[in-house]
């Protein structure tokens, strides 16, 4: 019985915990193979971050009613923004948050924050999500082409193709999103009709992904 019990605590100790784990899903342009957005799953909860680090959307996996602040008084730094997805409350920094003001401050129990002035060239960006931290691509003397583009989110790192004089089949298009590689054809002879298109993608899991929409 003891050991019956033991069982059962683990295993709910293992959902609850995996519960909290974020689920990721990067989106790719199937025109450019260039990173548009991101998808990070926490609980019942899908926040989407663009390409540039800012929050350009949310929405709740559970069913609910959604309410918004329309109180013109009261709600002034807020007014017409959402204020309720089901169960969870939604808040915003106000003008008193220099750098943040008007971005999202949290969604229910998971607080949201953003690189300041003095991290200059990744101001206004997401930096933290629950416990998520995101990080971008900072200048490079040899090619500028990452610039400003998201580098991490969590320990999944991400990169692009640079410049290179002997395949330019990957310029500028996502090749590396955590454990997910991506291959384009590069042959410029045989399947030239084919050359700059996406050929794989490996490493694609429940955890992780990679979508080309």
């Amino acid at each position: 019985m003891i050991k019956l019990k033991y069982a059962l605590c683990t295993l709910l100790f293992l959902v609850v915990n995996s519960l909290m784990l974020a689920q990721i899903k990067a989106n790719v342009s199937h025109e450019s193979y260039d990173l548009e957005s991101v998808d990070i799953t926490i609980g019942d909860i899908i926040i989407t971050i663009d390409d540039q680090g800012s929050i350009a959307g949310f929405n709740s996996i559970s069913n609910g009613e959604i309410d918004y602040y329309d109180d013109q008084y009261f709600d002034r730094d807020k007014l017409g923004k959402i204020k309720k997805i089901g169960n969870l409350t939604v808040d915003y920094f106000d003008r008193f948050d220099t750098d943040k003001d008007g971005k999202v401050k949290n969604i229910g129990n998971i607080s949201i924050d953003y690189w300041d002035r003095f991290d200059r060239e990744k101001s206004g960006k997401v930096k933290k999500i629950g416990e998520v931290s995101v990080d971008y691509w900072e200048k490079d003397i040899m090619d500028n082409s990452k610039f400003g583009k998201l580098k991490s989110i969590g320990n999944i790192s991400i990169d692009y193709g640079m410049k290179d004089i002997m395949d330019k089949s990957k310029y500028k298009k996502l090749i590396k999103f955590g454990p997910v590689n991506l291959d384009y054809w590069n042959d410029t002879i045989m399947n030239k009709n084919k050359f700059g298109r996406i050929k794989s993608i490996e490493g694609n899991s429940p955890e992780v992904g990679v979508v080309v929409r």
